[in-house]
C-alpha cells in the first residue's frame, strides 16, 4: 500500500476524531455533569471500607500495646 496513504488515512482519522469530540463537547455545555461527582464517590467507596477495616485493627493493636504495658509494669 502506498505510504502516502497511509499517512492521508491517519491524518483524516485525527482529524474526524477531533471534530467529533468538539462537536459533543460543545452540544453539552449546557448539561450538568453529576456523573463525574457520581463516579468520585463510588469510586472512593471501597477505600473507605479499607479505611474504617485499617481504623479497627490500629485500635486494637492500640488496645493491646496498653494492655502489655500494664502488665510490664
Amino acid at each position: 500500500m502506498n505510504p502516502y496513504l497511509v499517512i492521508l488515512l491517519i491524518i483524516a482519522i485525527i482529524v474526524f476524531s477531533n471534530l467529533i469530540m468538539f462537536a459533543a463537547v460543545r452540544g453539552s455545555s449546557g448539561v450538568k455533569f453529576e456523573w463525574f461527582k457520581t463516579t468520585k464517590t463510588t469510586l472512593s467507596q471501597p477505600y473507605q471500607k479499607e479505611g474504617e477495616q485499617l481504623n479497627e485493627l490500629r485500635q486494637r493493636i492500640d488496645d493491646l500495646d496498653g494492655q502489655s504495658e500494664k502488665t510490664d509494669i
